[in-house]
């Protein structure tokens, strides 16, 4: 997609003071909630501001075309025309829509993998529970090495009842990128629809979602495009023959899926009126260039933490952009309760705000390289795992 030209920012430290960031903390874990420059934030106040000035015009004669302005820079920013596209709170928000609006039946099967995100397994126990799907994740074993694995993986799990496949396009947890169009390419052609989550894709890679051809795609842009919370978004297949509503059915229903997203009810819009403001930043720090730095910076630092601790790779360096995941030399088994453990005691012991997953039912340390990072962020957390992996054994 067409971007600004990069500038000659030098990132890490220097960049510390666009955003209002705890300068006693060891921040290395952008992929998780993002961070919002104070720019933004201001931008943000000035359409709550606006809001305030005369709610009710603002809310029935400003916002419907406001929000369709939005639309507009966002999607040629990340791939899909704007009246398939619409806002939502989270990219949760978004894979629930779909997933509770599909007539499925008792033994309609929705595929995923071992990888995918908490949140959307949780929607599709609840799923199980309530409608008696059959939610089926085929496993990844660690360590990934190709996509032809991941596909392969995939194909051998459609059934004749599959009726639904998910996939992350960056997995949350293992940091992996997945090939989302191959995998979309094969559901489609045994006639199964594909919901992408792209949660971590906006701002982290250049994105053009019409070209992967999914039927819904899912994403936030409050992290790697540092938009406000709130801030993401559900697009939607040209052409597409299943319908998709807002989890809160309100006025515009049976108007077609934009006046449905864009209308439910009161709510604070001024995060999704700021990302057109985020999207010019990232510009202006770079685009291509800032994500590129971010890449090699994160590859630099996991190479360096497998030098000194004989941590390994969850997925090759090829399928990672700005997050990469490392698993420890013996594997460690891993539960949620306990990556919060450790996730405490890094920062507790040794201020460090860094993620612990599990992946494969294995620990493993995601590291995030954002703007603001740079290589010292990371010394001395070799030595940081090594203590807390001995107090939360």
């Amino acid at each position: 997609m067409t971007e600004g030209p990069a500038n000659r920012l030098v990132f890490g430290q220097a960049l510390r003071s666009l955003w209002g960031l705890d300068p006693e903390a060891r921040l290395i874990n952008h992929g998780s909630f993002g961070a919002t420059p104070l720019e933004i934030l201001a931008e943000q106040v000035h359409w709550r501001s606006l809001m305030e000035r005369n709610t009710a015009r603002f809310f029935v004669n400003s916002l419907p075309g406001l929000l369709r302005e939005a639309a507009g820079e966002l999607g040629h920013f990340v791939g899909v025309a704007p009246d398939r596209l619409a806002f939502l709170d989270n990219a949760t928000a978004g894979t629930n829509a779909v997933l509770r609006g599909l007539a499925l039946r008792p033994g309609d099967e929705i595929l995923t993998t071992s990888h995918v995100y908490n949140a959307v397994r949780s929607t599709l126990r609840f799923l199980s529970d309530t409608q008696g799907v059959v939610a089926r994740e085929v496993a990844l074993p660690l360590p990934v090495t190709e996509d032809a694995q991941i596909v392969e993986t995939v194909r051998a799990g459609l059934t004749s009842r599959t009726r639904l496949v998910v996939v992350d396009h960056v997995a949350s947890a293992s940091a992996m990128t997945f090939p989302v169009k191959q995998i979309v390419a094969l559901a489609h052609a045994q006639g199964v629809p594909v919901l992408v989550d792209g949660a971590h894709a906006p701002g982290l890679f250049s994105l053009d979602i019409d070209a992967i051809g999914a039927d819904w795609y899912v994403g936030n842009c409050h992290k790697w495009l540092c938009a406000p919370k709130g801030a993401a978004f559900i697009a939607i297949r040209d052409g597409l023959d299943h319908p998709v509503h807002p989890l809160a059915i309100s006025h515009a229903y049976g108007e077609g899926f934009v006046p449905e997203f864009d209308f439910i009810g009161t709510r604070d819009p001024s995060a999704w009126l700021s990302i057109p403001a985020a999207i010019r930043l990232h510009q202006r720090l770079g685009g291509p260039e800032l994500r590129q730095r971010n890449r090699e910076l994160a590859r630099h630092v996991a190479e360096r933490m497998m030098t000194e601790t004989g941590m390994r790779l969850v997925c090759p360096f090829e399928a990672s952009h700005a997050m990469v995941a490392l698993r420890w030399p013996i594997p460690v088994p891993g539960s949620r309760a306990r990556a919060r453990a450790m996730h405490d005691a890094l920062y507790d012991r040794h201020g460090f705000e860094a993620a612990v997953t599990t992946v494969a039912n294995e620990l493993c340390l995601r590291i995030s390289v954002a703007a603001y990072n740079e290589a010292s962020d990371f010394d001395g957390l070799g030595d940081a795992l090594a203590d807390v992996l001995d107090v939360t054994i």
